[in-house]
């Protein structure tokens, strides 16, 4: 059998690929090797007959995912608690006619602005932290041995018998932040308080005002109603108005941080639920 093959017994395609590599030689015949290589070449990647690849298919979504629709009740949570702060989960998902496991979920990026049941009633008894309970003994302790010096017992006296070492104990400021007045925390553990009290040792704000604060905070959805981050808040605004620090607020209110968040959402809420 001759190596090699006449062009007229080519196929065209072969013919048209052979010539256009130049694999003839002058005799218009091409290798068996060259032929055999160049038809496999032909049927795998040039024939007419060869199947194509399947076009890749792009599917289109129609479905969101879970935190796509997760997300997105928390963002109609979060409408319905601008005007309804203080809501209960269940109160929230009656009024988005919402399964409450899915709102109980979706809810927790705007918790702070939500009332469990067990707290939309005020606590018969206030609960005081334990720091602002010890800080109040000392000071009745203090009140107590500086009227032993001194009787009636001034703020004056008391500074004085303060600084001297004789007795030991929280400023003045501090008492009057703590009972609302000198009169008052004299008054508690039964001293005289003498003369009234200079203006600058007065209350700034009462608690009316206070309540006003923290709910300006609650409802800056930047700060999530944590309660380090209500003296960050105080930066920002002390610009325009005096703002009363976090220590301030809890030594007249008293309680807890949750204690006064709860509170303060009650008084919210009894603008729309009464």
């Amino acid at each position: 059998m001759s190596q090699r093959i006449p062009v007229t017994e080519l196929p065209q395609s072969v013919v048209w690929a052979a010539t256009e590599l130049d694999l003839f030689d002058d005799n218009n015949t091409i290798s068996r090797s060259h032929f055999r290589t160049l038809g496999e070449f032909l049927l795998r990647y040039g024939g007419g007959n060869s199947t194509p690849a399947p076009a890749k298919v792009t599917r289109t979504r129609t479905k969101a995912t879970k935190a796509e629709v997760r997300s997105e009740l928390t963002d109609r949570i979060r409408e319905f608690l601008a005007t309804h702060p203080g809501a209960t989960l269940h109160e929230i998902a009656v009024a988005l006619s919402v399964p409450l496991p899915a709102i109980t979920t979706s809810a927790r990026p705007v918790e702070w602005l939500v009332l469990a049941e067990n707290e939309l009633e005020e606590p018969t008894e206030r609960v005081e932290s334990q720091t602002i309970s010890d800080t109040r003994d000392r000071a009745r302790g203090a009140l107590q041995a500086a009227n032993l010096m001194a009787s009636p017992l001034t703020h004056n006296a008391y500074t004085a018998l303060l600084r001297s070492g004789r007795i030991q104990g929280p400023s003045v400021a501090r008492i009057v932040q703590l009972f609302g007045s000198w009169s008052a925390a004299c008054s508690s553990v039964g001293v005289s308080s003498g003369e009234a009290l200079r203006s600058n040792y007065e209350r700034t704000w009462d608690e009316e005002q206070l309540f006003g604060f923290v709910e300006r905070f609650l409802r800056e959805p930047v700060h999530h109603g944590a309660s380090h981050q209500f003296d960050v808040w105080r930066s920002t605004v002390n610009s325009t108005q005096k703002v009363p620090s976090l220590g301030t607020v809890r030594n007249i209110l008293g309680g807890t941080w949750g204690d006064i968040r709860n509170a303060t959402l009650r008084r919210m809420r009894a603008a729309w639920a009464n």
